[in-house]
């Protein structure tokens, strides 16, 4: 960045002072900000911080200031002031490009970061079905060895693992989902607020259509606690049973 030998600053009412020392002309910065004033450094600027390490915002504000005050340079200053527009937009042009360049790197992490995720789902998939039928195979080991004398299924004994099976609490089984009755079904569904707010007040058969219409990706799912509550009351539930059996145990 160009620089002059002594420090040039213009306050807000568009007089340009120069100074004998950078101390100086700082002290004069902090006193007109303590004032509630403006000041621009039209040289040098401070070379405490570099414009290339400035942030984006201080350069644009920076480039802006030197642009709104061009036609107050001194004709004396009119050089510096130059190099210092230059200088400027140099350095707050390559500040963009780093921008540009690091928002380009974020997607790139992105893209790897999602990709990265779909590569360990379907890792997961695998070990996952693997497991199950790993888990599955065991199980039926196990079942085929039929019960000891205590009338319990017999154990598995390792060197440091015992597999064994234990029974589980029986659960509900969807077998058919198209034939458990509506009672059992929760739907959800997305629709604009104000159809909603209608939906509130009233609901006649024309409403009921413009619901019906603008209703997006319903979600029908059944209850399984709903389900499970008559089952385990002696209820007969069409497309659905209750479900126990045992699950391997590992010590």
């Amino acid at each position: 960045m160009a620089t002059t030998s002594l420090p040039v600053i213009q306050s807000g009412d568009g007089k340009v002072f120069q100074f004998p020392n950078e101390p100086e002309a700082r002290q004069f910065e902090v006193a007109a900000k303590e004032a509630g004033g403006e000041t621009l450094r039209l040289g040098p600027v401070t070379p405490a911080t570099p414009a290339t390490a400035k942030p984006l915002y201080d350069l644009e504000l920076h480039l802006a200031a030197l642009l709104e005050t061009e036609d107050l340079v001194p004709a004396e200053l009119e050089q510096e002031y130059a190099l210092e527009l230059q200088a400027t937009l140099a350095a707050t042009a390559a500040k963009r490009d780093r921008v540009g360049h690091f928002l380009s790197h974020l997607e790139a992490q992105m893209a790897f970061a999602k990709a990265e995720v779909k590569r360990l789902q379907e890792r997961e998939a695998f070990y996952t079905k693997v497991f199950e039928k790993l888990e599955g195979y065991v199980m039926r080991v196990i079942e085929s060895l039929g019960l000891d004398d205590k009338g319990k299924r017999k154990k598995l004994e390792g060197n440091t693992i015992t597999l064994s099976l234990r029974g589980c609490t029986k659960r509900v089984e969807v077998t058919d989902e198209l034939a458990v009755p509506t009672k059992y079904k929760r739907v959800t569904v997305t629709l604009p607020a104000e159809t909603w707010e209608l939906v509130c007040d009233s609901l006649d058969l024309d409403l009921r259509e413009q619901v019906l219409g603008e209703v997006k990706s319903a979600k029908v799912e059944v209850s399984r606690s709903a389900v499970n509550d008559d089952l385990k009351a002696g209820v007969e539930v069409p497309g659905a049973e209750l479900a126990g059996g045992f699950y391997l145990v590992r010590r």
